[in-house]
Order: structure tokens, then sequence, then C-alpha cells
């Protein structure tokens, strides 16, 4: 088994980057403009957005807000503006947001609106706007991410904010007229978006494939420049981000993640998905990509689009599992998606542990916060030696943590973990037929020393162990892992 001693300092080394990190998650978006006592959620409806160059020098962002439920909805609650990041320029004044600027009354109040009412299928639309021309010494802030009513992480999209940020109230659009400007907007499905499996775990990782949608569109991209990509994604709850992205290993990219094959437009390519680092939710989400096909210039801003992926995630927790055998009353698993696989391609491992009836506390390093001490993983030949380095592929990932040190392990509860061999430099470089070992090794506190606390104190209460057999087949296509 590779050192615990090691693979925990690199776990407190990568803590305070990990801890340090500041990733916009899709859950800071505001809700809709309704009360507590509301019929509606954010997940009745479907947001789309237009970024208009326009008039004069205003730049506006046009929410359009589909109402996808059997039932009118109701916005009764205070109006919400977007969160923006940065909120201004070091040194200088923020800015702010005018909220429904236009109809503001002379003493500063707003008129008295009743609450809008959006029946199904039924658009509700609202603008957030700013000027794009600084009138005064103040300098203009150049956005990172903007949050509310879905979240933009999309730098490349944002005119610089040179004044206050305009707020429209929601009103009611016909959804023919938003259906035709969508279509204006998105000239055409000229990509095609694929994923490996339609059902995933919460906690896998997993890379999203981007090709083109007809042999004969090789001439619209024929390009192998770094080309920049937004990825739409709609969570079960509604929450929707839009996000500004490269693929994972393109010919006229400066980075290749190893694992993936360099492509270019007419082989295809991979593209990171986002689960987990972005986004996550069990049940149905929406992914979609989109690339630039005008000037930023232009009146309204025009993009090529794929086909809307559906995927689920699903609960880990009820999935079907292949438990080894009980010993003193703690399991592990290890379920494979298949038995097969190409030289190079990825194994995800679907591992989990249980307490089902150990008798005594037990302590094991948290799998959420320090994900790389909680099991032991190896590989073996058909001859039962541990597979050596140079018979595998280098790490394709570096496993962070918190350092926390053994905690408090649930009874009777299934604890899920992610991994898979090439992440975790045990996947094998060469055909054959191997042994994936996973073993579990909890700890308890003998009576002898229950006051105690110390880690030093704690021993081995026992090792559960759970094995599956893959095979690994020549691939002729390709001399580079995926």
């Amino acid at each position: 088994m590779r050192s615990l001693q090691l693979r925990f300092a690199i776990v407190v080394a990568f803590a305070a980057i990990w801890t340090s990190l500041s990733i916009p998650q899709a859950s800071a978006q505001a809700g809709l403009n309704t009360s507590g006592s509301s019929n509606c959620t954010l997940a009745d409806f479907d947001t789309t957005i237009r970024f208009v160059n326009g008039p004069g020098d205003y730049f506006t962002l046009v929410f359009d807000k589909l109402n996808i439920s059997m039932v009118t909805c109701v916005f009764d609650g205070a109006m919400y503006g977007p969160s923006l990041v940065p909120v201004a320029v070091e040194g200088h004044k923020q800015v702010d947001i005018c909220y429904d600027c236009e109809n503001r009354l002379p003493n500063g109040f707003y008129p008295i609106i009743p609450p809008l009412r959006v029946p199904p299928e039924t658009v509700a639309r609202q603008t957030f706007r700013w000027k794009t021309v600084r009138h005064d010494s103040e300098p203009c802030v150049h956005l990172e991410w903007l949050a509310n009513p879905i979240l933009l992480v999309t730098p490349s999209l944002f005119e610089p904010v040179c004044s206050d940020v305009e707020v429209s109230r929601f009103s009611l659009v016909d959804p023919k007229v938003s259906a035709d400007m969508q279509s204006e907007k998105n000239p055409g499905k000229l990509f095609r978006l694929g994923g490996v499996k339609a059902e995933y775990y919460p906690t896998e990782r997993f890379s999203l494939h981007v090709s083109l949608a007809h042999s004969d569109s090789t001439g619209s991209v024929n390009d192998k420049r770094c080309p920049t990509l937004y990825l739409r994604e709609r969570s079960p709850d509604g929450a929707t981000r839009i996000d500004e992205v490269t693929p994972l290993s393109f010919v006229g990219c400066e980075f290749h993640a190893l694992g993936h094959a360099i492509g270019d437009w007419q082989s295809g390519f991979d593209l990171d998905s986002g689960a987990t680092s972005r986004w996550e939710g069990v049940g149905e989400h929406e992914m979609q990509i989109f690339q630039l096909a005008s000037s930023l210039d232009a009146p309204t801003i025009r993009f090529n689009s794929s086909n809307v992926l559906k995927l689920k995630i699903i609960d880990s927790i009820t999935a079907p599992r292949t438990w080894g055998p009980k010993v003193a009353g703690i399991a592990a698993d290890i379920t494979l998606d298949k038995e097969t696989y190409q030289v190079g391609e990825d194994v995800p491992l679907h591992i989990a542990i249980e307490d089902f009836d150990a008798g005594l506390p037990l302590y094991v390093v948290d799998p959420v916060w320090d994900p790389c001490e909680v099991i032991g993983l190896q590989v073996q030949d058909a001859t039962a030696r541990t597979l050596p380095v140079n018979e595998r592929y280098p790490h394709w990932s570096i496993c962070t943590g918190h350092g926390f040190g053994p905690r408090p392990f649930p009874v009777r509860k299934v604890i899920a973990i992610e991994k898979s061999l090439g992440a975790e430099g045990w996947l094998p470089n060469h055909p054959g037929t191997y042994t994936v070992v996973v073993e579990w090794a909890p700890c308890f506190k003998p009576k002898a020393t229950e006051a105690g606390s110390a880690i030093s104190r704690m021993e081995t209460y026992a090792v559960a162990r759970a094995v599956a057999t893959i095979k690994v087949v020549e691939n002729a296509a390709s001399s580079q892992p995926r």
C-alpha cells in the first residue's frame, strides 16, 4: 500500500491552498422576487440570457425567466439585484445598485406596484444595465463574475462597469417574442455535446465530449487556436450558471490535462463538466455549450450552440453495492461501471464503507475534508504482484485536504467515496487482467486510553477488504491516454 505518512504530508501541505480558494457557487444566487409564502420556487423557471450592447454607451443583460410549472407564480417579494465581483477598484468607491431608477418618485420612494402574476409558459423579464464609458475620474470595474438571477462566470463577455448598475422590475413578455430573440441570438446547433454515461455519482468527477454536430460543419470552425467556450448548467433545483471554459486537451491550447487525448474540432475534445467543483445536486442536470458567433461589439452578441445534454446524478446512498466480506461488523465495497477498458481509459471507482455493527465507536479520517487517507488502494496483476510504478500511468490529479485527522464514524450509514485509477496513479499502462484492491482500516480507542485524545493512542480496529477484476485491452486507435 502507498505510504500513509507521505500522503498525509501532502494533505497538510495543500490544506492552506485549499482553504484559500474562492470558487463561486450557483447556490450564491438570490431566489425569485417572491415572499416566503410564495407558491413557486427557482425550479419552476428556466432562465435564459442575452448580452446587448446599447442603447448608447450602455451594456445590458436581459434575463428571461420562463414559467415551466403548471401554476401561476406570484412575484410579491422585494427586488433583488446582482452580486458583483469585484464590486470596486481598490481604493475607490464601490458600484451601487439602482433599483427601478426610471420609476423612482421625486421624494426618493418607489410607487406601489401590485405583485406580478406569471402564468405557465409565460416569460418574466428583468434587465441589468450599466454605462461602459466613464464621465468622471473614477476607474471602471472589470467583472470576474456576476450572480443573480443566474451565475455568470464569464469575464470575457462583460463590458467594463463605469456607472451604477440599473436593475429593472420584472415585466411580462410574450414567450414567442422571447423565443424568437433567443433564436436570433443563437444561429444554430453547430456542436454536439455528449457524456460517457447517462448517470453519475454525486462526488464523481467526469468530463464531457465536444464534437461537430455535422460533418459539413468543419469549415465553420477549422481553427487550431485554443477555443473559449461557455458551458451552461441547470441543476434540479433550478439554479443555473454559465462558466467560461477551455478544453482539457486541445491542439492549440498551452495546457493538456493528463488522461485526455489531444483533440481538435475534427476529432472532438474533452471538456471539464464542473461536477463537484462548480455544481452538485442529486437529480437531472442540463448542460449546453456556446461559442461566440459574432463580434463582442455586435448589438446583440450571438452564439453558436450545442444540443442540451441531460444527465442524472444518482443517490450514492441507495445505489447498488458489491460488498466485500464483513469483518468485525464493518465492510467495504467497490463497484465498477464495466469490466473491460482500453489502454489509457480511466477506471472510475465507486467505493463505499459502512459500520454495520462494530459495537464500539470507530474513528476515520473525514471522507469529505480529507479524502486522501480514508481507504488504501492498489492494483495487482494476474500473478497477484503489486503493479510497479513503471507499469502505471502517472497521477492525473493531486489529492488535497485539511489535515483534520480521525473523526467519529457514523453507524449503519453508507459513506460513498469516488475515486479513479488514473487520478490515484494506479492505472495500468499495458493490456492485462488486473485486480483492484480496496482496504479500509478504521481506528478505535482501547479502554485503557479512552480518556486520552491523542491520535497516537488509537489502534486499528479491523481491516475490511473489497476487490474487483478488470481487463485492459489494446487500443490501436490511440497511443495516448484519454
